[in-house]
Order: structure tokens, then C-alpha cells, then sequence
């Protein structure tokens, strides 16, 4: 856990003001781009990031392990959990625990999600990092819930969700901050763009939806279900 004055102070801190390069990656439009990475290593090596969990895994994992941090990876596909970790050298593999474990359908307030259940040894893992990075569920919007567990579970850690140039997220983000007072936040677009989280108060996060919020829920969950099932998930 990351020292609460430093978290505070890094609000105010001047790689938050910067221009950095948006856009996609060349090859994978769906993984990180380097200015995204480069960014997530930058914030690591200036709060003295030491452990790191993630939902999700692939580019992210990889440079996180080749610049010596210890990195916690949650995927719901076994598959390609594997394919992530036939890129790390030996000692990166020492330095990473994986965890594969379904998504299944929770709810977000009042309209249901797919989204992993947060157990025992999952809320563990997360209130012992440093940085908790959300880049998964695949479907993006499913994301929602996955940020609000991330700073449920949160012990003075940053936390940062990936793909909210996309409106759903973005305005997801908008509302719990407005709406939790004890809950900083700032936007940086950089990759795909990040929203970057600290629960100062440790208080449990409002979610405020209103009754649109929750018909467009409903909407999504229909939709994400019918995404995965086009992807043969099951």
C-alpha cells in the first residue's frame, strides 16, 4: 500500500498536465500502446509502485514484469492467460501469480453485468497492491463494475481503467466521482486514454443511477451477452 500523502500529492503533480500520444496500437488495436505503457511505468517508478494487480493481461503484464515489478494477473479465458505467460523470461514468471476465474453475471446497483465475482483470494491480491490496472472485461462497458469493485477492495492504492474514450465508461467515471467526495480523479488522455482513481476516505463508493442508467444497464447486459456468445464465450 502507497503512502496517502504521496497518492494526495500526486494529484497535484505535473505528469498529470502533460500532452501524451493517443491512438492505438499498430498491430493489436485492443492492447496497450507504448505511450500507455510508458505512462503506467512512469507512475509506478514516481509513487514506488511495488505490487500490481490487474484485470486482465498481455502488453501491460509484460513490461510491467520486465521493469521488476511484482504483477498479480485475473483473466477469465485460459487460453489466453497462457498466451501472455509464454512471453515472460524466468525470472519474470517468478514475479507473477496468475489467476483464471470465470466471469459470471453480478449486479451493478439495480442492472446486472458479467463481470468476475470477487471472492477471497481475489479482494486479497487487490488490498495488497500498490495499483490496481482494469483493462478487462472484454467488453468494455462490463467495466463499470469491475473499477467499482477495484475501489471497494482498495487500501491506499491507485487505480486505473483503461478504454474511457469510449462515452459509456467515461461518463460512468463522471458520475461516481461527482458523486463520492472523498474519491479523486483525473483523465489523461494517453493510449486509449486512462482514468486514474484514489479512494482517499476509504469510504464504499456511491454508484447514483439514475433510472436512465439503469434501462441503458439492462440494454448493455443484453448486448455484452450477446457480444461474448458471437465470440463462442461461454
Amino acid at each position: 500500500m502507497l503512502n496517502p500523502n504521496i497518492l494526495n500529492n500526486f494529484f497535484r503533480s505535473e505528469i498529470l498536465l502533460k500532452d501524451y500520444s493517443e491512438g492505438d496500437h499498430i498491430d493489436a488495436p485492443a492492447a496497450l500502446p507504448d505511450s500507455s505503457l510508458e505512462f503506467l511505468i512512469s507512475i509506478c517508478s514516481q509513487l514506488d509502485v511495488k505490487n500490481i494487480f490487474e484485470f486482465g493481461s498481455g502488453r501491460s503484464t509484460k513490461a510491467l514484469l520486465a521493469n521488476n515489478f511484482k504483477v498479480t494477473s485475473l483473466e477469465d479465458d485460459v487460453y489466453w492467460m497462457n498466451k501472455t505467460i509464454e512471453t515472460f523470461s524466468e525470472s519474470e514468471i517468478g514475479n507473477h501469480i496468475a489467476l483464471v476465474k470465470p466471469l459470471t453475471t453480478i449486479f451493478l446497483g439495480l442492472f446486472p453485468v458479467l463481470d468476475w465475482k470477487i471472492d477471497n483470494e481475489i479482494a486479497q491480491k487487490i488490498s495488497v497492491a500498490d495499483l490496481i490496472l482494469v483493462d478487462s472485461p472484454y467488453y468494455t462497458p462490463f467495466r463499470e463494475s469491475t473499477l467499482w469493485s477495484a475501489l471497494m477492495n482498495s487500501k491506499d492504492s491507485i487505480v486505473i481503467l483503461d478504454d474511457t474514450r469510449i462515452p459509456t465508461l467515461r461518463r460512468f467515471c463522471d458520475r461516481i466521482s461527482s458523486s463520492n467526495y472523498g474519491l479523486l480523479h483525473s483523465r489523461i488522455k494517453v493510449g486509449h486514454h486512462f482514468d486514474i482513481f484514489y479512494n482517499k476516505s476509504q469510504t464504499k463508493v456511491r454508484l447514483n443511477h439514475s433510472f436512465i442508467d439503469i434501462i441503458k444497464g439492462w440494454s448493455r447486459y443484453v448486448k455484452g451477452l450477446r457480444f461474448y456468445n458471437k465470440l463462442g464465450v461461454k
